[in-house]
């Protein structure tokens, strides 16, 4: 193996991490080489918006803790969620769908980096490597063998992945974690379509009242996770409901009471005992398995912690 590549891939695989700001860091490192074919040299201005990129899709859609303390994120996590707070919609939106409309505060980004990132990165345990030469005083970094990021791009983004989900799974109960960490980094977040899950909800709820308020629906029908989405990053008939638009809307992102979580859990028995005499599918057998397995208590619980 190509020595420098060797202990790029060690850095990243065995580095200690109080945060996820080195992955942040060797990953917005690795883009901007790879779109940038010909440079060398990087200014800490040109990772900053990167980095907040990546923690603008994690948080916004997800809410992930990227640090063992959710009540004291690292500086730039906080500085994004200061961001997502002056938006006015409540509907999670892709960083590359706003950034036009967003002053990304990069001087404070890059002072975090020359503080607590970019000296550190280098150092593993008392040894330091030879990845960059690094400039403080210019903020700069000039890339001691730029095409090994290039050439071997696709191996390090998903070791890169690897280790920020790691530290990940360290500080959140969330589900699908790795999932998520990939999803976001290349804005790849689809929601499946979930007309396919309506035959059901009419079997247990055939006068479609909302789950929510118990009002006849009219034309206004939704399809609703009780458990948010942004948690379980999955469509699952067990966390499925039928509910009005309105009430759906103003929901938003929020965490169920336990007079819905039991209410759902009632739905969930009634629902399977309808399904006993249906041929078996992917949607009943999931069905089953949450009930055998308590699905709706222990992921409302993991949600709330």
């Amino acid at each position: 193996m190509n020595h420098y590549l060797q202990n790029l891939t060690q850095l990243i695989s065995n580095c200690a991490m109080e945060n996820t700001y080195k992955m942040s860091w060797a990953r917005a490192i690795t883009e901007y080489l790879v779109t940038n074919k010909k440079e060398q040299l990087i200014h800490f201005d040109d990772l900053s918006p990167l980095i907040f990129k990546y923690y603008w899709n994690q948080i916004i859609f997800f809410d992930l803790n990227q640090s063992p303390n959710p009540n004291k994120p690292p500086v730039i996590c906080q500085l994004v969620k200061d961001e997502i707070n002056k938006q006015t919609s409540s509907k999670p939106v892709l960083f590359t769908r706003v950034e036009n409309k967003i002053e990304i505060p990069v001087k404070e980004i890059s002072d975090a980096l020359l503080k607590d990132v970019s000296h550190r990165f280098l150092r593993l345990g008392s040894e330091s490597f030879e990845i960059y030469n690094l400039d403080k005083k210019d903020r700069t970094l000039s890339i001691l063998e730029p095409e090994v990021f290039r050439i071997y791009s696709d191996i390090l983004f998903e070791l890169i992945n690897y280790r920020w989900t790691q530290k990940l799974e360290e500080c959140n109960s969330s589900p699908r974690i790795s999932k998520k960490v990939k999803g976001t980094d290349r804005e790849q977040i689809r929601r499946g379509s979930l007309s396919k899950f309506k035959g059901y909800l009419y079997l247990e709820n055939p006068e479609r009242r909302c789950f929510i308020t118990g009002d006849k629906i009219a034309d206004d029908e939704s399809i609703d996770h009780v458990i948010p989405w942004s948690y379980l990053y999955s469509d699952d008939l067990w966390n499925l409901v039928l509910v009005k638009k309105g009430a759906n809307s103003s929901k938003s992102n929020n965490i169920p009471d336990e007079g819905l979580i039991k209410k759902l859990e009632q739905r969930n028995h009634k629902l399977l005992k309808l399904l006993k005499d249906h041929k078996s599918d992917k949607h009943i057998e999931e069905l089953k398995l949450a009930i055998d397995n308590d699905y709706v208590r222990k992921f409302w619980t993991g949600c709330r912690g």
